[in-house]
């Protein structure tokens, strides 16, 4: 399974948890049903990491947890971080690029 798939996974079985419908997740991620259906019914379809943010705020679960690797293992996102994703997935490809290019600069490889 790819990582795709695994987050489209734990989103699933997240819902599953909470028993909560399409319909119920889509009104609290402010997402159309549409938007996260295709998630399971158009292979090729991916959700932007702005939606993947939405959710995990909808089901009340880190971004870093579905995209865990291991069911039992945890990842704590603070709120600073959660609005840097946020901030993140607004840029161009080119901003992106210029941002790390920065951020290269401060760290030691």
């Amino acid at each position: 399974m790819d990582g795709v798939a695994k987050v489209k996974w734990r989103i699933k079985d997240y819902m599953s948890q909470k028993e909560m419908s399409i319909y119920e997740l889509a009104k609290r991620a402010d997402l159309t049903e549409a938007c996260i259906r295709n998630w399971y019914t158009k292979r090729s379809y991916t959700p932007s990491l702005e939606a993947i943010i939405k959710i995990s705020n909808a089901l009340e679960v880190s971004v870093a947890d579905l995209f865990r690797e291991d069911a039992n293992e945890q990842f704590y996102v603070t709120k600073e971080e959660k609005e840097l994703l946020m901030d993140w997935s607004m840029l161009s490809d080119k901003q992106k690029n210029a941002v790390r290019s920065v951020i290269e600069t401060y760290i030691d490889k």
